[in-house]
């Protein structure tokens, strides 16, 4: 079996939060996703304060696009989008302490997150690490973000949809 090299590439940019939000990209961060993602029609998972893609998020006060719990969309049809992003809280203490919320299920809004975007559409999700392998998915590109000091780096993981 051959194993293919996923492309890592580490960057950086302003490391300070593009607003008060908890929850927000480091500055300059979105201007990257239209690249990455090779299109500007995404969803934009757990994205209420984000300025880009098509924003759902369950706070209804950072005026989302639609305002849903992103484990279940039935609103939304299959392969709706050309690709995704995703920036989920990164554990069950930043869910509760940082957005007060319970911590969403990974394989419910993942299988979300694929099944609303295109076959061979591209999917990013923002974590402390890299992340699984997603189903009906291959790993495309790994990008690593350095911040301050004593902070975890972002790590985004671009994976296609081959289904």
């Amino acid at each position: 079996m051959v194993k293919k090299k996923i492309p890592i590439e580490v960057t950086s940019w302003l490391p300070r939060p593009a607003s008060d939000y908890p929850g927000c990209y480091p500055l300059g961060f979105e201007k990257y996703l239209k690249d990455w993602l090779q299109t500007e029609n995404y969803v934009h998972f757990f994205g209420g304060k984000a300025k880009t893609g098509y924003r759902i998020d369950i706070v209804e006060t950072l005026s989302p696009n639609l305002c849903a719990n992103v484990e279940t969309l039935p609103m939304i049809v299959n392969e709706q989008f050309e690709g995704g992003m995703a920036d989920p809280p990164y554990d069950e203490r930043f869910a509760k302490e940082k957005y007060n919320c319970k911590y969403p299920k990974w394989g419910k809004w993942t299988a979300e997150l694929v099944r609303v975007v295109k076959v061979g559409g591209l999917i990013a999700i923002m974590q402390n690490y890299i992340v699984p392998k997603l189903t009906k998915c291959a790993y495309e590109k790994i990008y690593i973000i350095p911040l301050r000091i004593k902070q975890f780096p972002k790590v985004v993981t671009i994976q296609r949809r081959i289904d």
